[in-house]
């Protein structure tokens, strides 16, 4: 996992516009009654699922790829059949606006598709996984309102644990999640917070050459 400089102006301004959508959203308590909560471990601790305990439970039973437990805010983008979800008439502006970020930074920085769009409140989390269900070469974009709060991973060559730490506002960081036959590169990883959270994560091309170009796009100030 690697982080990246967010210094494209383009893709800057997109992610700040959604961002204080949702923060708007978010202050004025509108967010709260207007979204679907995915509350799963509505009744556990969020260390239950985001611990080395928990990590260690699923390595050991067998893991598809997708999280098992999560608390935030989903229902914001099709799902995986490229379906749209139902959703409240309140909802429609926020799933219009995810839609329209998407759009556009897919455009920016040709990517293949999105594969995440979600809002963490406080105390939001998404549980260990490691997507090899869905492998392939990940930018994931993060907004913290005080950047309390933190990304983890298990290396896939060294067992180590490592953490990122949010920071306020947004970050970007890249990584490569390895399918199920790729075990030297399968990437499991967990996200906490203690403040409002924002993650969009988009997949891009199998060329090597072509997933460095778009890091330089990303990083140029242009």
């Amino acid at each position: 996992m690697r982080n990246i400089q967010l210094n494209n102006q383009e893709v800057v301004d997109t992610l700040e516009e959604y961002s204080t959508f949702i923060q708007e959203k978010w202050d004025s308590r509108k967010l709260q009654s207007d979204l679907h909560s995915n509350f799963h471990s509505k009744d556990s601790k969020a260390e239950d699922f985001v611990s080395e305990e928990y990590l260690k439970h699923i390595i050991e039973k067998g893991h598809e790829g997708f999280p098992e437990r999560l608390r935030g805010y989903g229902g914001l983008m099709p799902d995986q059949k490229g379906e749209l979800q139902r959703c409240s008439d309140a909802a429609m502006p926020y799933r219009d606006k995810t839609m329209e970020l998407s759009t556009k930074l897919m455009t920016i920085l040709s990517a293949k598709r999105n594969s995440l769009a979600s809002v963490y409140p406080p105390g939001g989390f998404i549980s260990w996984h490691h997507n090899a269900n869905a492998a392939g070469y990940n930018i994931i974009f993060t907004y913290s309102e005080t950047g309390d709060g933190w990304f983890k991973y298990k290396d896939a060559k060294t067992g180590e644990i490592i953490t990122i730490q949010d920071k306020p506002g947004w970050q970007c960081k890249m990584g490569y999640f390895g399918a199920h036959n790729d075990t030297d590169r399968i990437c499991y990883h967990a996200a906490y917070t203690d403040c409002l959270r924002i993650t969009a994560a988009y997949i891009f091309s199998e060329a090597e050459m072509f997933w460095k170009e778009v890091i330089e796009d990303i990083e140029d100030p242009c």
